[in-house]
Formats: C-alpha cells, sequence, structure tokens
C-alpha cells in the first residue's frame, strides 16, 4: 500500500475504541471465549476504517474472537499495542495476524496479574473502602468517592492505551519488565493488604455474650479475649473465609448464605 493510500488512525478512533472496550467489558463475558467478545467488539469501527477489503475484514474480526482475557483497565496495554500491530499490517507492514493473536495471547496473563494487583487491588479497593467509610457516616461524599474511583481507572486505561500506540509494541514489556513498575507492584500489595486488614478491623464485628460463673462472680468471655488479643474473633472470621475461597474453592455467594445461616443460628443458641 502507497503512502497515499495508507490509513491513520486519529485520536478519536483511539478514544471510541477505549470507551467501548471499558463499558463493554463484562456484559458478553462467557467461558468460551472469555472476553474476546468485547475487544472485538471495541474493534469493529477501526478495523472497518483500516480494512476496506471484506475477506481481509473478516479475518481480523475472526483472529480477535479467540479467547481473550485480562483487566479492563491495565488492557490498556494490550489494546494499544493490538492498534498499533493493525495499523501496521493494514498498511502493508511486517506484522501478521498470527502475530498479533501471539502478542494478546502472550500478554494478557502479566497484564492481567499487573491489573488486578494494582488497578483492583489497591487503587478500586481504596476508593471503596473510603466510599463505604462515608456511606456509613451519612456522608453524601462516599458516592463521589465511587466515581473518583471510576476516573482513576479511566485515567489508566488513557495512559495505557496511548502509551503502547505511540511507543509500540516493545513498550509494553519495558513497562512490565521495569524495576520501577516491580517496586510499584510489591508496595501495591502491601498497602492493598493493609487496607484489607483495616477494613477487617473497622467493618467486621462478631462478639459472644456467653460467660463464666464463678461462685457468685460472673466473667464475659468477651471482655477477657478484648483484653488479651482484641478483635481475635473479626480476625479468626476472616481467616476462616479466606481458607474456605483459598484451599475449599467455595464461591462468594455460598460463603455469604453461609455466613447469614450461621449469625441466625448461634443468635438464636444465644452465643453471639
Amino acid at each position: 500500500m502507497s503512502k497515499e493510500e495508507s490509513v491513520k488512525l486519529t485520536k478519536s478512533d483511539i478514544r471510541k475504541t477505549m470507551f467501548r472496550w471499558y463499558f463493554s467489558t463484562e456484559m458478553p463475558l462467557n467461558y468460551e471465549r472469555m472476553q474476546s467478545v468485547a475487544f472485538t467488539y471495541a474493534l469493529i469501527p477501526v478495523l472497518k476504517k483500516l480494512y476496506k477489503n471484506k475477506e481481509d475484514l473478516k479475518e481480523a474480526l475472526q483472529r480477535h474472537l479467540e479467547l481473550f482475557n485480562t483487566n479492563a483497565t491495565a488492557g490498556g496495554l494490550i489494546l494499544g499495542t493490538v492498534l498499533a500491530m493493525e495499523e501496521d499490517k493494514a498498511n502493508g507492514g511486517g506484522v501478521t495476524g498470527q502475530s498479533i493473536i501471539g502478542i494478546k495471547t502472550g500478554l494478557m496473563g502479566p497484564v492481567a496479574a499487573f491489573g488486578d494487583s494494582f488497578s483492583a487491588g489497591t487503587l478500586q479497593t481504596l476508593c471503596i473502602l473510603a466510599a463505604s467509610t462515608l456511606a456509613v457516616s451519612g456522608s453524601y461524599f462516599g458516592l463521589v468517592m465511587l466515581f473518583l474511583g471510576n476516573f482513576i481507572l479511566m485515567t489508566e486505561l488513557f495512559l495505557t492505551t496511548n502509551l503502547t500506540y505511540s511507543k509500540g509494541r516493545e513498550a509494553i514489556k519495558d513497562v512490565l519488565s521495569s524495576r520501577t513498575m516491580t517496586d510499584v507492584l510489591e508496595g501495591a500489595n502491601i498497602l492493598g493488604m493493609m487496607m484489607m486488614g483495616a477494613l477487617t478491623a473497622s467493618m467486621v464485628r462478631l462478639e459472644t455474650v456467653l460467660s463464666v460463673k464463678f461462685g457468685e462472680t460472673e466473667m464475659l468471655i468477651q471482655e477477657n479475649i478484648d483484653r488479651l488479643i482484641p478483635g481475635l474473633f473479626a480476625l479468626l472470621t476472616l481467616l476462616l473465609f479466606y481458607y474456605l475461597i483459598n484451599k475449599k474453592n467455595l464461591s462468594i455467594s455460598k460463603i455469604i448464605f453461609g455466613t447469614i445461616i450461621a449469625s441466625v443460628a448461634l443468635s438464636f443458641l444465644g452465643i453471639v
């Protein structure tokens, strides 16, 4: 393809692709193809612009319907790379369809690990924690914090997509393998664990009303436990949930219903 016939993507094309990806990521999620339907949907306007030939367009749509699953906002690292590669391929560059599939498949795991620990596990968790705390106190700023969390994630998607589109496919390797990113991920994991500990201590309540009598003296078990290890039952509850999820592979819905049933039963028996 000559320079006169070459097709270049605009900032508007990239923004439209990002928004389509962000708002559709979880909608068509399925066990056969995971997020590939949403990813293909996001790319359709761009692919139609790049490939005027019907067969070329069909081939492009088919390769993006291959199984794909990653973090939505950190996934901008892959989205920008794919946009650059598709543009290069459509303009007669050396990129092949298989290389595009290979890049997507090879990077979706590392990008998901980065996004789930930093974006979802830290940034989003902190905003939800702040929103929950404000909501409990009756403040409408809790809603503002939720919007702030979404704004931060959208900003991440914008930056990662534009970075890899403008810098090329090598940029994502530099980002994920850099020492700075390793330190950021480690710090994010530590901060995330601290926040989960603070959330457990402030939001989880489990106290027993049982007491023990020694002659005429009645001793409340909860008071004595609080003197030794405050919040012990809340900590044990957290560890139990972690064990059930991590070791027994119980779903969140089963744990929620189990907790409700156990709470009602223990309350009925006069234990808590």
